[in-house]
C-alpha cells in the first residue's frame, strides 16, 4: 500500500472534480459502486450519484473552487480537510439563487482500493453554507 500515490489520487480527484469541473474524472478516480457513507440528500448510490450531485453543485455555484488545507493519509485511508469558496447563482436544495458568496470547511475520508476511491466519508460545515445562502439565520 503506498500512502503517497493514495493520497495523490484523493487529490487529484477533488481537484479535478471541484475545480476543474470535469465531472467524467469521478470515472477515472471512483470506483462505480463507491459507497457514500454520508450522502447528500436524495443522492443516488454509486458514482452515478456522485456526479449528480457535483452537478448540481456546478449548477448552484459556478465558480465554485475548493482550497486543501491538509491531507493525512494512513492505511488505505486519505482525510483532506478543504474550504469551498464560490458564489450562489444557481438554485440549491430548493433555495434560489441569493448571489452570495459563500466559504464553508469540509472534512473528507476517502478509502482507496486497486487505485480507486471505493468509499467516501464527509462532514460539511452544512450551517454555514445554509446561513450564507440564507435559507436560515
Amino acid at each position: 500500500m503506498n500512502l503517497e500515490m493514495n493520497k495523490k489520487i484523493c487529490i487529484d480527484f477533488l481537484n479535478e472534480v471541484h475545480n476543474n469541473d470535469n465531472v467524467d474524472a469521478i470515472d477515472i478516480y471512483l470506483d462505480k459502486d463507491v459507497f457514500s457513507h454520508d450522502p447528500f440528500p436524495g443522492q443516488a448510490p454509486g458514482s452515478e450519484g456522485v456526479k449528480d450531485t457535483m452537478r448540481q453543485f456546478r449548477a448552484a455555484f459556478p465558480d465554485k473552487r475548493i482550497v486543501i488545507r491538509d491531507v493525512i493519509a494512513e492505511g488505505d485511508k486519505v482525510m483532506v480537510k478543504f474550504t469551498a469558496q464560490g458564489t450562489h447563482l444557481g438554485e440549491f436544495a430548493s433555495i434560489p439563487a441569493s448571489g452570495n458568496a459563500i466559504s464553508y470547511e469540509e472534512v473528507v475520508i476517502l478509502r482507496v482500493k486497486d487505485k480507486k476511491i471505493v468509499e467516501h466519508w464527509a462532514v460539511a460545515d452544512a450551517l454555514s453554507l445554509m446561513q450564507q445562502v440564507g435559507a436560515i439565520q
